[in-house]
């Protein structure tokens, strides 16, 4: 705006300047004021010019000075600039080195972390290790010791068994019962210590087949009717109207909590009655409820005790032992199987009144009211077979007192029978056809029960003949060993000990499963 001002001045004098110098050529006559006039502006224009000029120069000073200020400026720029940029690149390589002081301290660390944490997991591994040997010791020692013990017990329950079916007078009838009840209060004892360890390791695995409900209580009461009997008490069932029977579950681990149940009734209870209920309650989801309740007129339990029967080794009162036996593990199984049923177990009672203890349950409906399994384990089977005098069966068992136990009873129930005292004789003495069944030992020397049935299997593959049934007869009962009997060509399993009556329905299973396969030629005697 100032440089357009002076612009504008400067042009403006001159105009005027030639304006009177105009006039004053074409007016030669104006006088004398018009010369001065001219003079006048000719003065005014060039002091005006110098004016202009030494602004002029003072500008060019001031922008020239203001280049080399700008110059010094950017040069000093330039300089911090630089400096600057070394200052961050000394700033960025302390930093860096710092960052990685700091990641590297922080790996350490890390590592130090980590050898303590492998140090933990080995420690923990180890730790493991040895309670999975812990573990597989003392369910080694367990088999063995169930083994070593069931061995000689069957001797001594198969005996009293055959004895008390002879004839004795009443002081040798009284000894041996008392033989017979102190042997089955120590298998009771052994099976619940068995089942405890089973359950406590998560080994329970329960079986899902149809079954009829009231049979299995039948069988209960049947079991139990003799011991109520002898103590002058009464042992009654009685089922709810309009009752569903067939349900599908684990029957064989129910008829374990019902008997442990009535069991315990029929022993806390000196006089009056046991009774026993089964009712059905709603249904939904396929399963339907049901209960079964025992009610004795027995010596009840204290209030302050009903919450702790159910722990194990727990009795209500210390003289209960001393007066009534038991383990106190029976109630304490119960509940677990109820639990794993997805069920449970509740329980009322009064001190010198009586109890009632009530099994809840949801399972499975089966197929039809109608609908029965073809054959119910544990049936009391007191008839002779009508087939037996035809069947012959070779008993494969090393231990001499459990011979005696078995072939008395295949004797007393009629059969014919071979004996063979390990399994390289069972082998030598088998061809295919000669035998209806064979009841073969596990444990015994030179040849084992599994590799006998396997050579067995082998001989009546390559002749192509009837597959005679296997029955394993043993004193191993633990988790798997059914399983391996299975797998190595067995096609049923017996723990020993067993009484007369497992061992005829045993028979009778299979036996009567198999004859109509046989030809006339397999059977070796003929009525």
């Amino acid at each position: 705006m100032v440089s357009c001002k002076k612009v504008l001045l400067d042009y403006g004098l001159l105009i005027i300047l030639l304006l009177t110098l105009a006039r004053v050529l074409l007016n030669p006559h104006g006088g004398g004021m018009m010369y001065g006039l001219v003079i006048v502006s000719c003065g005014l224009t060039v002091a005006v010019f110098y004016v202009q000029r030494g602004a002029n120069t003072a500008a060019l000073a001031r922008a020239l000075g203001l280049e080399h200020v700008a110059h010094d400026l950017a040069q000093s720029n330039v300089t911090i600039a630089k400096e600057l940029a070394e200052a961050n690149v000394i700033f960025a390589e302390k930093l860096a080195q710092s960052n990685v002081e700091i990641a590297e301290d922080l790996k350490s660390k890390y590592e130090a972390r980590q050898d303590v944490a492998d140090r933990g997991r080995q420690s923990a591994e180890i730790a493991a290790l040895i309670a999975e040997k812990a573990n597989k010791a003392k369910s080694d020692f367990l088999a063995n010791m169930s083994h070593e013990i069931r061995t000689p017990m069957n001797a001594i329950i198969g005996l009293s068994n055959i004895l008390l079916g002879t004839r004795l007078d009443t002081k040798q009838k009284e000894y041996v019962t008392v033989l017979q009840t102190s042997a089955d209060g120590l298998m009771v004892l052994i099976n619940d210590l068995l089942d405890i360890d089973k359950i406590e390791s998560e080994v329970i695995e329960l079986e899902q087949a149809p079954f009829n409900m009231t049979s299995l209580l039948e069988r209960v009461i049947s079991v139990m009717s003799v011991r109520a009997e002898e103590k002058g008490i009464g042992l009654n069932v009685h089922y709810e109207a309009g009752l569903y029977k067939t349900f599908i579950g684990d029957s064989g681990r129910i008829r374990q909590i019902v008997l442990n149940l009535v069991g315990n009734a029929v022993k806390f209870t000196d006089r009056g009655t046991v009774t026993v209920f089964l009712a059905n309650g709603g249904k939904g989801n396929g399963k339907k409820d049901l209960t079964v309740s025992v009610t004795d007129t027995g010596i009840g339990i204290p209030e302050d005790k009903i919450t702790e029967i159910f722990g194990k080794f727990i009795q209500a009162d210390s003289s209960i032992t001393r007066r009534y036996g038991g383990t106190g593990l029976g109630l304490a199984i119960s509940k677990s199987l109820a639990e794993q049923m997805g069920g449970y177990i509740t329980v009322t009672s009064k001190e010198g009144v009586g109890s009632t203890f009530v099994l809840h349950l949801s399972l499975p409906v089966g197929a039809s009211e109608s609908s029965k399994p073809a054959y119910q384990e544990n049936i009391v089977y007191l008839d002779k077979h009508e087939n037996a005098a035809q069947l012959p069966i070779l008993l494969v068992e090393d231990y001499e007192p459990n011979v005696l136990v078995a072939t008395t009873i295949l004797k007393n129930f009629g059969y014919r029978y071979e004996t063979a005292r390990n399994g390289q004789e069972a082998v030598d003495t088998f061809s295919p056809g000669k035998y209806s069944l064979i009841l073969l030992d596990v444990e015994m020397p030179i040849m084992d029960g599994h590799a006998t049935a396997r050579h067995i299997r082998n001989a009546e593959h390559i002749r192509g003949s009837w597959r005679v049934p296997i029955i394993a007869m043993t004193a191993h009962a633990q988790k798997g060993d059914r399983e391996k009997c299975m797998a190595s060509g067995m096609d049923d399993y017996i723990p020993k000990p067993f009484n007369p009556h497992q061992l005829q329905a045993m028979l009778i299973k299979h036996i009567a499963k198999d004859i109509p396969k046989m030809g006339a030629e397999q059977i070796l005697v003929k009525k």
